[in-house]
């Protein structure tokens, strides 16, 4: 492709996500008949021969190969380093693509310059509309969701979800778009200096879309381009430690974004929804210096009053399910 304008980069970050990634390859050289695009595979150091697969089955992949886990963000942005397409489509390797879908949402950035960012509908495996797109997290909105008060209100709590939720079946300006699959231009990428690298995974996206309605452009939701999502799929590892990296992320999120009220309202909801898991864990067993569920309370409680961005170390990083 290097003799040839590319109109798109496609980038996936895999981590021990072998098969997925070549049905999802497979889909998308299959389903993209008019873009023309390069794909290049950020492999965070797995171990189930990914790279392998990759280099026998699609020897035209560009494949960096990272020799330690360094997490979504940074991912995305080594591949942006050396992307040569004029637009760039961050895309899970859970995902596979359905017939001009790429050539879709690459006609939306190309047919208006105030889109920065454009997503589709997505599909889980069993045929069911997945949400992927949202309004900005706000203080209401973790209300709505939070796990601590289910048992207290749940039926108000859905019903309050359900009347947030965007419509996904209409084409319409949105905040923000998940991650899985996500088209930004890429020059107003590496003009926003690419992904937030604070984020080790989980709400990076977010992130950037805010940074993008800031800079004056929009996000796009496209409903008449299609993708399935196989939600799950990706990302059964160790569940603590993806709870506490997306707690890590949540807190960054709202140190950058929230006004300063906001900000400590916020974080005094997170502690006390820490607390009271800490207080519930305590209960039912003497907790133990390898009691990971206790550990992840009190980091988060910790993090909550330090500065202090990095993710604890250990964490395994696998492929998030966004949204």
């Amino acid at each position: 492709m290097s003799e040839v304008a590319v109109d798109l980069s496609i980038v996936i970050v895999s981590y021990n996500t072998r098969a997925l990634m070549l049905d999802c390859l497979r889909s998308v050289f299959e389903s993209t008949l008019i873009t023309k695009f390069e794909v290049i595979v950020v492999d965070n150091d797995s171990k189930d021969a990914t790279v392998e697969a990759i280099r026998t089955n699609y020897p035209g992949v560009h494949i960096i190969v990272n020799h330690e886990n360094r997490g979504f963000s940074k991912g995305v942005n080594q591949a942006l380093a050396v992307s040569t397409g004029r637009h760039l489509l961050m895309l899970n390797s859970d995902t596979q693509m359905r017939p001009q879908t790429v050539d879709r949402m690459v006609a939306c950035l190309d047919a208006d310059q105030e889109i920065g960012a454009v997503g589709c509908k997505q599909w889980t495996g069993d045929g069911r509309l997945y949400q992927s797109c949202f309004p900005f997290p706000s203080i209401r909105d973790h209300l709505i969701h939070a796990s601590v008060l289910r048992k207290f209100g749940s039926t108000w709590q859905e019903a309050l979800a359900a009347r947030e939720a965007i419509d996904c079946t209409k084409s319409q300006d949105v905040d923000w778009i998940n991650g899985a699959c996500l088209m930004v231009r890429t020059d107003v990428m590496r003009a926003c200096g690419g992904l937030d690298e604070g984020y080790f995974m989980y709400f990076e996206d977010v992130d950037l879309c805010r940074v993008l309605h800031g800079r004056g452009y929009r996000v796009r939701h496209l409903a008449d381009a299609n993708i399935v999502h196989l939600i799950g799929r990706s990302g059964a590892g160790d569940r603590t430690r993806l709870n506490l990296v997306w707690e890590f992320s949540r807190i960054r999120y709202v140190e950058r974004h929230f006004p300063p009220l906001q900000r400590f309202i916020m974080k005094m909801w997170i502690a006390f929804g820490a607390f009271v898991r800490l207080v519930g864990v305590n209960s039912c067993r003497r907790p133990t210096v390898d009691d990971r569920p206790f550990g992840m309370y009190v980091s988060v409680i910790r993090r909550l009053w330090h500065k202090s961005q990095s993710v604890p170390s250990g964490l395994v990083w696998t492929e998030p399910n966004r949204g």
